[in-house]
Order: structure tokens, then C-alpha cells, then sequence
């Protein structure tokens, strides 16, 4: 969890983790459109700071690769 440390708005180090999360479901939105077929859901990992509630969320690296192939997805210039 390194990586995740520390906290981008706070700087704080009390952070939870929650890795393979869907992220997609039955009521909600899909968070990463074409990140997997209709069959699978693409996962994610959640991290929250307990300091000020700050709320990230990391696609998993499958999902990543299948992003790059899904033409809706348009790199940030």
C-alpha cells in the first residue's frame, strides 16, 4: 500500500484499503465502461483516508488493458 501513502489532500497516513471491488453493479453506473466483457465485471481497489474522507479509486490492471482497446476512451491532451 505504499504507493497509496500519504493521503493527496490531507498528507495523512491513516488509510484503509479495499482491492477487487466491481465496479459495476445492478443499480449503480458502470465506473469503467468497456473495462470488461458483458460476462465479467472490471474490478478496482478503493482507498479512503480516515482523516478527512478522501476517497481514491485505482482500476485493477486487467481492466486497464482492456480500457486501452475500447475506442471510447480518449487520452487526456
Amino acid at each position: 500500500m505504499a504507493r497509496h501513502n500519504p493521503c493527496p489532500e490531507c498528507r495523512s497516513t491513516d488509510l484503509l484499503v479495499h482491492d477487487n471491488i466491481a465496479a459495476r453493479g445492478t443499480y449503480g453506473p458502470d465506473l469503467l465502461p468497456g473495462g470488461s466483457k458483458w460476462y465479467a465485471v472490471p474490478r478496482m481497489t478503493a482507498v479512503v483516508c480516515r482523516d478527512c474522507g478522501h476517497i481514491r479509486h485505482f482500476a485493477s490492471k486487467d481492466t486497464l488493458e482492456k480500457l486501452s482497446a475500447d475506442r471510447n476512451w480518449k487520452k487526456v491532451r
